[in-house]
Protein backbone atom coordinates (compact mmCIF):
# COMPACT_ATOMS: atom_id res chain seq x y z
CA UNK A 1 0.00 0.00 0.00
CA UNK A 2 0.89 3.41 -0.78
CA UNK A 3 1.00 5.87 2.83
CA UNK A 4 -1.32 8.46 2.76
CA UNK A 5 0.31 12.13 2.68
CA UNK A 6 0.01 14.13 6.23
CA UNK A 7 0.88 17.90 7.17
CA UNK A 8 2.19 18.15 10.78
CA UNK A 9 3.94 20.59 12.74
CA UNK A 10 7.22 19.31 13.79
CA UNK A 11 9.00 20.70 17.14
CA UNK A 12 10.79 23.23 15.28
CA UNK A 13 7.56 24.65 14.34
CA UNK A 14 7.96 23.84 11.22
CA UNK A 15 5.45 22.30 8.71
CA UNK A 16 6.44 18.64 7.44
CA UNK A 17 4.58 16.53 4.97
CA UNK A 18 5.02 12.82 4.10
CA UNK A 19 7.60 14.08 0.94
CA UNK A 20 9.45 16.30 3.12
CA UNK A 21 10.70 13.83 5.49
CA UNK A 22 11.74 11.34 2.71
CA UNK A 23 15.38 10.21 2.07
CA UNK A 24 17.35 9.80 -1.09
CA UNK A 25 15.62 6.36 -0.83
CA UNK A 26 12.44 6.71 1.25
CA UNK A 27 11.61 6.59 5.46
CA UNK A 28 11.32 5.55 8.56
CA UNK A 29 7.81 6.43 9.84
CA UNK A 30 7.35 6.07 13.86
CA UNK A 31 4.35 5.75 15.45
CA UNK A 32 4.93 6.47 19.10
CA UNK A 33 2.65 6.70 22.06
CA UNK A 34 3.76 9.74 23.56
CA UNK A 35 7.44 11.62 24.68
CA UNK A 36 6.30 12.70 28.08
CA UNK A 37 4.67 9.67 29.76
CA UNK A 38 6.21 6.61 27.47
CA UNK A 39 9.01 5.57 28.58
CA UNK A 40 9.81 2.83 26.22
CA UNK A 41 8.69 5.28 23.24
CA UNK A 42 11.18 8.04 24.28
CA UNK A 43 13.88 5.52 25.01
CA UNK A 44 13.61 4.29 21.12
CA UNK A 45 13.41 8.07 19.98
CA UNK A 46 16.76 8.10 21.56
CA UNK A 47 17.82 4.90 20.27
CA UNK A 48 16.91 6.39 16.50
CA UNK A 49 18.66 9.64 17.52
CA UNK A 50 21.89 7.18 18.71
CA UNK A 51 21.72 5.65 15.44
CA UNK A 52 20.79 8.08 12.60
CA UNK A 53 23.91 8.13 11.18
CA UNK A 54 23.23 4.78 10.08
CA UNK A 55 19.64 5.45 8.38
CA UNK A 56 21.07 8.54 6.77
CA UNK A 57 23.80 6.02 5.12
CA UNK A 58 21.17 3.79 3.82
CA UNK A 59 19.39 6.82 2.16
CA UNK A 60 16.23 6.79 4.43
CA UNK A 61 14.58 9.71 6.44
CA UNK A 62 13.04 9.44 10.01
CA UNK A 63 10.85 10.77 11.73
CA UNK A 64 7.91 10.27 14.67
CA UNK A 65 4.33 10.74 15.06
CA UNK A 66 2.47 11.22 18.38
CA UNK A 67 -0.21 13.04 19.64
CA UNK A 68 1.54 15.09 21.80
CA UNK A 69 1.34 18.70 21.22
CA UNK A 70 4.33 20.83 19.46
CA UNK A 71 5.91 21.94 23.11
CA UNK A 72 5.94 18.80 24.04
CA UNK A 73 8.07 17.28 21.30
CA UNK A 74 10.07 20.62 21.46
CA UNK A 75 10.64 19.78 25.22
CA UNK A 76 11.58 16.34 24.54
CA UNK A 77 13.72 17.17 21.56
CA UNK A 78 15.67 19.64 23.18
CA UNK A 79 16.54 17.68 26.33
CA UNK A 80 17.43 14.72 24.75
CA UNK A 81 19.29 16.40 21.39
CA UNK A 82 16.73 14.74 18.79
CA UNK A 83 17.80 16.19 15.50
CA UNK A 84 15.23 14.18 13.06
CA UNK A 85 11.24 15.86 12.79
CA UNK A 86 8.96 14.84 15.98
CA UNK A 87 5.82 15.11 14.53
CA UNK A 88 2.47 16.33 16.46
CA UNK A 89 -0.67 15.15 15.23
CA UNK A 90 -3.67 17.12 16.56
CA UNK A 91 -6.90 15.12 17.03
CA UNK A 92 -4.68 12.07 16.28
CA UNK A 93 -6.22 12.40 12.71
CA UNK A 94 -3.26 11.10 10.89
CA UNK A 95 -2.81 7.81 13.29
CA UNK A 96 -6.42 7.47 12.81
CA UNK A 97 -6.48 7.68 8.71
CA UNK A 98 -3.23 5.38 9.33
CA UNK A 99 -5.27 2.91 10.74
CA UNK A 100 -3.72 2.69 14.02
CA UNK A 101 -5.58 4.37 16.50
CA UNK A 102 -5.54 2.47 20.03
CA UNK A 103 -9.58 1.01 20.11
CA UNK A 104 -8.89 -0.05 23.55
CA UNK A 105 -8.62 3.36 25.73
CA UNK A 106 -12.05 4.75 26.10
CA UNK A 107 -12.48 8.66 24.45
CA UNK A 108 -12.49 10.08 28.20
CA UNK A 109 -9.19 9.48 28.59
CA UNK A 110 -6.14 11.13 28.54
CA UNK A 111 -4.39 8.56 26.74
CA UNK A 112 -7.32 8.46 24.09
CA UNK A 113 -5.81 9.23 20.46
CA UNK A 114 -2.55 6.83 20.93
CA UNK A 115 -1.82 4.65 18.27
CA UNK A 116 -0.56 1.70 18.50
CA UNK A 117 2.89 1.86 18.41
CA UNK A 118 5.11 0.26 15.14
CA UNK A 119 6.92 1.48 12.45
CA UNK A 120 6.53 1.81 8.72
CA UNK A 121 9.44 1.67 5.87
CA UNK A 122 8.68 3.43 3.04
CA UNK A 123 10.10 4.10 -0.11
CA UNK A 124 10.59 7.13 -2.40
CA UNK A 125 6.98 6.88 -3.53
CA UNK A 126 5.38 6.29 0.02
CA UNK A 127 5.08 2.53 -0.75
CA UNK A 128 5.59 0.36 2.18
CA UNK A 129 8.23 -1.89 1.96
CA UNK A 130 8.90 -3.43 5.63
CA UNK A 131 6.78 -2.83 8.93
CA UNK A 132 7.25 -3.73 12.53
CA UNK A 133 4.27 -3.77 15.13
CA UNK A 134 4.39 -5.82 18.09
CA UNK A 135 1.70 -7.73 20.32
CA UNK A 136 3.12 -5.72 23.28
CA UNK A 137 3.53 -1.73 23.39
CA UNK A 138 6.82 -2.35 25.91
CA UNK A 139 8.48 -3.73 22.95
CA UNK A 140 10.33 -2.36 19.94
CA UNK A 141 12.90 -3.28 17.75
CA UNK A 142 15.99 -1.40 17.73
CA UNK A 143 17.45 0.28 14.60
CA UNK A 144 20.21 -2.37 14.15
CA UNK A 145 17.34 -5.44 14.26
CA UNK A 146 15.28 -3.24 11.63
CA UNK A 147 17.86 -3.26 9.25
CA UNK A 148 18.81 -6.55 9.57
CA UNK A 149 14.81 -7.84 8.21
CA UNK A 150 15.60 -4.73 5.34
CA UNK A 151 18.81 -6.53 4.59
CA UNK A 152 20.89 -3.87 5.07
CA UNK A 153 22.79 -4.42 8.70
CA UNK A 154 26.78 -4.14 8.47
CA UNK A 155 28.66 -6.91 10.72
CA UNK A 156 30.09 -4.91 13.60
CA UNK A 157 33.51 -5.18 14.88
CA UNK A 158 32.46 -7.40 18.18
CA UNK A 159 31.78 -10.47 15.65
CA UNK A 160 33.24 -14.10 16.46
CA UNK A 161 34.29 -16.10 14.20
CA UNK A 162 34.96 -19.83 14.45
CA UNK A 163 36.03 -22.44 12.12
CA UNK A 164 35.72 -25.68 12.29
CA UNK A 165 36.34 -28.44 8.71
CA UNK A 166 32.26 -28.24 8.36
CA UNK A 167 31.20 -24.54 8.90
CA UNK A 168 32.43 -21.34 8.76
CA UNK A 169 30.12 -19.41 11.31
CA UNK A 170 30.66 -15.64 12.10
CA UNK A 171 28.11 -14.57 15.06
CA UNK A 172 27.38 -11.18 16.70
CA UNK A 173 24.54 -9.27 18.20
CA UNK A 174 22.73 -6.46 17.04
CA UNK A 175 23.20 -4.20 19.44
CA UNK A 176 26.06 -3.17 21.73
CA UNK A 177 23.43 -1.93 24.21
CA UNK A 178 19.91 -2.34 25.02
CA UNK A 179 16.85 -1.17 27.66
CA UNK A 180 14.08 -3.23 28.63
CA UNK A 181 11.44 -3.71 25.78
CA UNK A 182 14.31 -3.09 23.50
CA UNK A 183 14.29 -6.62 20.57
CA UNK A 184 17.54 -7.25 19.21
CA UNK A 185 19.29 -10.32 17.73
CA UNK A 186 21.88 -12.76 17.77
CA UNK A 187 23.31 -13.65 14.53
CA UNK A 188 24.74 -16.49 12.88
CA UNK A 189 26.24 -16.05 9.56
CA UNK A 190 27.19 -19.51 8.43
CA UNK A 191 29.17 -20.61 5.14
CA UNK A 192 29.32 -24.60 5.16
CA UNK A 193 32.68 -25.93 3.85
CA UNK A 194 32.67 -27.17 0.05
CA UNK A 195 30.69 -30.23 -0.76
CA UNK A 196 29.14 -30.27 2.98
CA UNK A 197 25.39 -29.61 3.77
CA UNK A 198 23.70 -28.92 6.79
CA UNK A 199 20.26 -29.78 7.96
CA UNK A 200 17.02 -27.60 7.75
CA UNK A 201 13.64 -27.72 9.28
CA UNK A 202 11.93 -30.42 8.39
CA UNK A 203 14.79 -33.16 7.96
CA UNK A 204 13.70 -36.01 10.04
CA UNK A 205 16.44 -38.20 11.72
CA UNK A 206 18.93 -35.63 11.33
CA UNK A 207 20.31 -32.67 13.62
CA UNK A 208 18.85 -29.55 12.12
CA UNK A 209 20.89 -26.52 12.49
CA UNK A 210 19.59 -24.12 15.62
CA UNK A 211 20.50 -22.41 18.64
CA UNK A 212 20.24 -23.33 22.34
CA UNK A 213 20.16 -20.64 24.31
CA UNK A 214 21.23 -21.07 28.57
CA UNK A 215 18.75 -19.88 31.12
CA UNK A 216 18.70 -16.24 31.32
CA UNK A 217 16.22 -14.19 33.40
CA UNK A 218 16.77 -11.45 31.42
CA UNK A 219 15.70 -12.15 28.41
CA UNK A 220 13.11 -14.17 26.27
CA UNK A 221 13.75 -15.63 23.05
CA UNK A 222 11.64 -15.91 19.55
CA UNK A 223 11.58 -19.15 17.04
CA UNK A 224 15.20 -18.84 15.44
CA UNK A 225 14.50 -17.12 11.78
CA UNK A 226 15.89 -19.15 9.24
CA UNK A 227 16.10 -18.55 5.19
CA UNK A 228 14.35 -20.73 2.57
CA UNK A 229 16.53 -23.93 2.82
CA UNK A 230 16.92 -26.50 -0.46
CA UNK A 231 16.14 -29.84 -1.30
CA UNK A 232 18.93 -32.72 -1.51
CA UNK A 233 18.49 -35.90 -2.81
CA UNK A 234 20.34 -38.19 -1.65
CA UNK A 235 20.45 -41.33 -4.22
CA UNK A 236 21.58 -44.38 -2.28
CA UNK A 237 18.35 -43.99 -0.20
CA UNK A 238 16.26 -42.34 -2.60
CA UNK A 239 16.09 -39.63 0.41
CA UNK A 240 14.95 -35.64 -0.35
CA UNK A 241 15.79 -33.72 2.76
CA UNK A 242 15.63 -30.09 3.26
CA UNK A 243 19.32 -28.63 4.07
CA UNK A 244 21.83 -25.46 3.21
CA UNK A 245 24.90 -25.60 1.15
CA UNK A 246 25.40 -22.19 0.22
CA UNK A 247 26.02 -19.08 2.51
CA UNK A 248 23.20 -18.26 4.97
CA UNK A 249 22.20 -16.21 7.73
CA UNK A 250 19.77 -17.66 10.73
CA UNK A 251 18.63 -14.71 13.12
CA UNK A 252 18.04 -15.55 16.76
CA UNK A 253 15.43 -12.88 17.92
CA UNK A 254 15.53 -11.63 21.91
CA UNK A 255 14.08 -9.07 24.12
CA UNK A 256 14.74 -7.46 27.54
CA UNK A 257 12.26 -8.22 30.18
CA UNK A 258 10.08 -5.06 30.64
CA UNK A 259 8.25 -6.65 33.48
CA UNK A 260 8.33 -3.99 36.89
CA UNK A 261 9.57 -7.41 38.85
CA UNK A 262 12.66 -7.85 36.40
CA UNK A 263 12.84 -3.78 35.66
CA UNK A 264 13.96 -2.91 39.79
CA UNK A 265 15.98 -6.71 39.67
CA UNK A 266 18.47 -5.17 36.72
CA UNK A 267 18.65 -1.43 38.54
CA UNK A 268 22.71 -0.83 38.75
CA UNK A 269 23.17 -4.29 36.37
CA UNK A 270 25.46 -2.66 33.38
CA UNK A 271 26.11 -5.84 31.61
CA UNK A 272 24.69 -9.74 30.46
CA UNK A 273 25.90 -12.12 29.17
CA UNK A 274 24.32 -13.77 26.05
CA UNK A 275 25.72 -17.74 25.83
CA UNK A 276 24.45 -20.88 24.59
CA UNK A 277 25.65 -23.54 21.76
CA UNK A 278 24.99 -23.48 18.11
CA UNK A 279 24.19 -27.53 17.02
CA UNK A 280 24.33 -28.95 13.19
CA UNK A 281 24.73 -32.29 11.68
CA UNK A 282 26.95 -31.82 8.49
CA UNK A 283 27.42 -33.92 5.85
CA UNK A 284 29.02 -34.95 1.89
CA UNK A 285 27.68 -37.07 -0.82
CA UNK A 286 29.62 -40.09 1.20
CA UNK A 287 29.87 -39.42 5.24
CA UNK A 288 27.29 -38.07 7.73
CA UNK A 289 29.53 -36.77 10.32
CA UNK A 290 28.80 -36.11 14.30
CA UNK A 291 26.78 -34.01 15.47
CA UNK A 292 28.61 -30.58 16.53
CA UNK A 293 27.68 -27.98 19.01
CA UNK A 294 29.57 -24.53 19.03
CA UNK A 295 29.75 -22.75 21.93
CA UNK A 296 28.73 -18.66 21.91
CA UNK A 297 29.27 -15.77 24.12
CA UNK A 298 28.69 -12.51 23.97
CA UNK A 299 28.08 -9.64 26.37
CA UNK A 300 25.86 -6.67 25.82
CA UNK A 301 25.41 -3.91 27.73
CA UNK A 302 22.29 -2.89 29.50
CA UNK A 303 20.72 1.05 29.29
CA UNK A 304 17.64 2.59 31.25
CA UNK A 305 14.46 3.86 29.85
CA UNK A 306 14.14 7.34 29.88
CA UNK A 307 11.46 7.96 32.68
CA UNK A 308 11.55 11.90 32.71
CA UNK A 309 8.68 13.56 32.29
CA UNK A 310 8.28 16.81 30.32
CA UNK A 311 7.19 20.22 32.59
CA UNK A 312 5.02 21.45 30.00
CA UNK A 313 1.74 21.28 28.18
Amino acid sequence: DIVLDFSLQDSQGSVQTRDSIMGPNGAMIVFSRSMDWCPYCKTQSIGLQAQLSQLTAQGLGVAVITYDSPAVMADFARRRGITFPLLSDPGSETIKAYGILNTTVAADNNNYGIPFPGTLVVDRDGRVTERFFEEAFQERQTVSTMLLALGTGATPTAATRVESQHLDVTTYLSDETVAPGHLFSLVFDVTPADGLHVYAPGAADYRVISFTMDPNPVVTTRPMEYPESEIYFFEPLDERVPVFQQPFRLVQTMSVSASREMRAALEGVERVTISGTLEYQACDDLVCYNPQSVPVSHDISLGQLDTERTTVN
